[in-house]
């Protein structure tokens, strides 16, 4: 239900460090109608033009705090609350060339009352936004 809207068409960019380009980031919502502890997400899953990303290379952040990807399984105090834009950072050299891209997000989330996994599968082409240069 809520998957049309998983993959932000704002926040979109390349993320450049001391003059260097490091990866990019896109803003994700939930797609779930309720928050979830960040210990609930089974996976999230990012393709640009057909490329797919590891997890290895994934940071995601919420409001209240940033975490590697192989760490979300621990984090039970920090939430992803409904109608906020979480940041997933992504590594990559060089970053993404300016224009639009294809973006493809699907998200796995463990829901402690259901017994199936909810399963959240977006697609956009959205225009990559002015860099954001970390200081």
């Amino acid at each position: 239900m809520f998957e049309q809207y998983l993959v932000c068409e704002d926040g979109f960019r390349n993320v450049v460090e001391e003059g260097q380009t490091i990866g990019f980031e896109v803003k994700l919502r939930i797609p779930y109608y309720r928050g979830i502890a960040l210990s609930l997400i089974n996976s999230i899953d990012i393709e640009v033009d057909g490329s797919g990303f590891s997890h290895d290379d994934m940071i995601f952040s919420v409001e209240t705090g940033s975490f590697p990807y192989h760490e979300l399984s621990t984090v039970i105090n920090n939430r992803w609350e409904f109608g906020e834009k979480a940041t997933l950072y992504v590594k990559k050299p060089g970053g993404l060339e300016a224009g639009s891209h294809k973006v493809h997000a699907v998200v796995n989330l463990r829901i402690s009352y259901l017994p199936w996994p909810n399963i959240g599968d977006d697609t956009k082409e959205i225009k990559l936004e002015e860099d954001r240069i970390i200081a």
